[in-house]
């Protein structure tokens, strides 16, 4: 498993703690001004430059997080959104995936799982709805090249198993018994899960034109065409049980099958915050936004502590030698997470820095110096 790009340390500096201001701090020429002087901690002040306090340094870790992207390559992937320029929502769901997840694969371990698999050819029940037993690519850093090369070799075709899919995906977390962290699944389909090949065609609820799709007399493949209502709703159920929540993304296609979507979302205890529960897109701009929206949540910006510093109130927390402010309206900078006294949470722009950083960087913070706040 490759190692986290950022690393991440504590400066325990307590000869600092008698201050009752922020030390002085650097313009960009690096010349010291004093804390007091008007429109320095601007837009552009943050992070701005600190001397340090000095003291000896302990661990502090990003809290780990990994997401399998359960990923719907049916046929009907081949038909459009609804932008006004003509895009598959095949090439649609790629493109919004080509500008996301670069963003987050430092933050997040990223993995991969096609449904049905990209290896199935030909037209039989077998074929169509083939999910491979094993993922795609399996989560780690840095995975977000590897997995926009996958799709971009895995054309759209065959049916909707997703109920295999999901099992598959939910299994392998199930079998990393070694794995910590946050663990999530992030469904993204196009139509009414099905390829349950012993369901009843004349009775069931069909996933396209009855006529066609499940007549007996003229499709003799009809049963894989019926809805599979209930069993991917208590997988997803059964995962989050056990630790593994799921996101549900609908695209055009899923509006007959909302219910199914909606239960799907609420079982998987990562619903929206309105109604419907599931993440509904419509065109290649809302793709963009909600795997966006989904995978910084992920990425959240949170870094624990070893043990509580000695006075929260003086801590200033440092990226690559520049302070971040602590900001407690938690616009931008950071502050304590509310579910545990030993865990920072970086919010706007700065969790933004810290998602960008690069391999070298260090993030510090220094205990006995309270932390710029914002102007």
């Amino acid at each position: 498993m490759r190692t986290l790009a950022l690393l991440a340390t504590v400066s325990l500096a307590l000869g600092c703690a008698g201050r009752d201001r922020p030390p002085p701090l650097a313009n960009s020429e690096g010349n010291f001004i004093d804390a007091g002087n008007v429109g320095f901690q601007g837009v552009d002040a943050i992070p701005v430059n600190v001397p340090d306090c000095g003291g000896s340094e302990a661990t502090l870790r990003r809290r780990r997080a990994a997401a399998i992207l359960v990923i719907d390559r049916s046929g009907s992937m081949r038909d459009r959104t609804r932008d006004d320029t003509p895009i598959s929502k095949w090439d649609a769901l790629v493109n919004a995936l080509n500008v996301v997840l670069p963003q987050v694969d430092q933050a997040v371990e990223l993995g991969l799982l096609l449904f049905p698999s990209p290896r199935a050819v030909g037209g039989t029940t077998d074929q169509v709805c083939r999910v491979d037993p094993a993922l795609e690519i399996a989560p780690m850093y840095g995975n977000a090249a590897t997995i926009l090369r996958a799709l971009r070799f895995a054309p759209p075709g065959g049916g909707t198993p997703t109920s295999a899919a999901l099992q598959t995906a939910a299994g392998w977390y199930l079998r990393a018994t070694d794995r910590d962290g946050e663990r999530y699944m992030i469904l993204a389909t196009d139509g009414g899960p099905n390829c349950v090949p012993d369901s009843d065609p004349t009775t069931c609820r069909c996933t396209g034109p009855r006529e066609t799709l499940c007549n007996l007399a003229t499709n003799s493949a009809a049963p894989i065409n019926c809805l599979d209502e209930t069993r991917p709703v208590s997988i997803i159920r059964e995962a989050a049980t056990a630790g593994v929540p799921t996101y549900v993304l609908g695209l055009p296609g899923t509006e007959d099958f909302a219910d199914v979507l909606e239960s799907m979302a609420v079982a998987g205890m990562r619903p929206r915050a309105t109604s419907p529960s599931y993440y509904p897109v419509g065109s290649a701009a809302e793709l963009v936004t909600e795997f966006r929206q989904i995978t910084t949540t992920i990425a959240e910006c949170r870094f624990a502590l070893a043990a509580p510093p000695p006075d929260p109130d003086l801590v200033d927390v440092r990226l690559d030698g520049a302070s971040i402010y602590r900001d407690v309206t938690h616009t931008d900078g950071w502050d304590w997470s509310s579910d545990n006294p030993n865990e920072l949470q970086f919010y706007g722009r700065s969790c933004g820095l810290l998602q960008a950083a690069s391999g070298g960087s260090r993030l510090r913070a220094v205990f006995g110096c309270p932390a710029p706040t914002p102007p």
